[in-house]
């Protein structure tokens, strides 16, 4: 589907990534492979090989990238931990370049919140570094 979407939509950036598709692809297996194992060492047990990704709040960075201000908001509070991983960082671009992707769990993620006195924004600016988003895998289909 990735390669349909980016030789369908040559002249956007939001399908680049996608164009090398003979490349991408096996990496971001590898990148979800990768952050499947380290989540169930952590104790998640995800029900899907690949997950679905996205962000945690808005990102600016992706939102130029697909020139779109569209966005879908999810409780995380109506997640079970054991089916929601996070990554500081994009997973795939962190293998990409040699570095491995720290996976956190919820518990692990709200925690590391809390050490910057409950501050979304100052945790992100301290812990992100270069990096522009937290990406969030989501390893079940959950309806409602």
């Amino acid at each position: 589907m990735a390669k349909i979407l980016s030789d369908a939509h040559p002249d956007t950036t939001s399908f680049g990534r996608f164009a090398d598709f003979e490349n991408y692809y096996p990496l971001r297996e590898k990148a979800d492979e990768f952050v499947r194992e380290r989540f169930i060492q952590l104790g998640g047990n995800p029900k899907l090989s690949h997950p679905y990704s996205f962000t945690l709040l808005e990102c600016d960075y992706l939102k130029n990238w697909f020139n779109s201000s569209d966005k879908i908001t999810i409780d995380l509070d109506g997640i079970p931990d054991n089916q929601i991983s996070f990554t500081l960082g994009d997973s795939c671009a962190l293998l990409m370049h040699g570095n491995e992707p720290t996976v956190l769990t919820k518990k692990l993620l709200l925690e590391r919140i809390e050490a910057f006195d409950g501050s979304v924004d100052v945790f992100l600016k301290q812990s992100l570094g270069k990096y522009p988003y937290v990406e969030v895998q989501l390893w079940d289909r959950i309806t409602g």
